[in-house]
């Protein structure tokens, strides 16, 4: 997904959650209104992408913008065969709780 890709996701009533990467500085943004609500950091290679650490602004936590975050790059990831690995606990926790989202990730390093 390029900087100018932007997925849209329905969050609630009226609600749009949009995943934009941001491979400049390795992160992906979860913008909601034109503001950026949550972010992904990552490090990619040619063989694989590292999901690093996962943030929701204090305001918009429990709003499921992590969750968009988290399905969005996998389903990136997958979509051009891109091996995951992660690093990020909320992600590993998420992982436990979507076991059918982990295709493609890397259990052990």
């Amino acid at each position: 997904m390029s900087s100018s890709d932007v997925e849209d996701h329905v969050h609630g009533p009226e609600e749009t959650i949009a995943v934009r990467d941001n491979p400049a500085i390795g992160r992906y943004e979860a913008v909601r209104g034109g503001e950026v609500v949550g972010i992904m950091i990552y490090e990619r290679t040619r063989h694989r992408i590292e999901l690093i650490h996962t943030v929701t602004e204090p305001a918009h936590r429990g709003e499921g913008v992590a969750s968009v975050l988290v399905r969005t790059t996998l389903a990136e990831a997958r979509a051009i065969s891109l091996p995951v690995l992660v690093i990020c606990p909320f992600i590993e926790s998420w992982l436990q709780r979507h076991p059918e989202q982990a295709d493609g990730v890397i259990v052990e390093d």
